[in-house]
């Protein structure tokens, strides 16, 4: 990407909908569910920005002075996360999995008539049969990251 010619366009914000809180019976699978998450929304993040657009990703962003363990902070987070959302030009859903804080984003963005978009990563032709088999109404595009 030319960054050179991005300079006179304005960039889509798009805001990244992924899961944030680890599931795991155990201490260490919740840290590895973490972990994982934290690495999935970077790449998306990532694959956003050179896509020429500006990532909101609030859950990495709020989490860094918020504690998510405490559910009044958590819901601070989650409340600044949608007044993010209300300026973006898009919602971008990033794997197969929704979280009850994703729902929430997502019933927002359609009540705004905000386009929601399903994003995974690149699929081979096993798994795009069955997403089209288990998903036959969802659209999937895919990040080459």
């Amino acid at each position: 990407m030319n960054i050179e010619k991005r300079r006179f366009v304005k960039p889509k914000k798009v805001f990244i909908c992924s899961p944030f809180a680890p599931r795991g019976e155990t201490k260490e699978e919740m840290q590895k569910d973490m972990d994982r998450n934290i690495r999935i929304t970077q790449k998306a993040c990532r694959f956003a920005a050179l896509k020429g657009n500006v990532p909101y990703a609030p859950h990495l962003f709020f989490t860094q002075f918020l504690k998510d363990s405490d559910k009044t902070e958590r819901e601070y987070g989650q409340i600044m996360g949608l007044i993010w959302l209300a300026q973006c030009s898009e919602l971008w859903i990033i794997g197969r999995r929704i979280s009850p804080g994703m729902e929430k984003e997502i019933r927002k963005a359609k009540e705004w008539g905000i386009p929601v978009k399903r994003y995974v990563f690149k699929r081979d032709a096993e798994k795009k049969l069955l997403d089209s088999l288990f998903y036959p109404d969802v659209e999937f595009f895919e990040m080459d990251v």
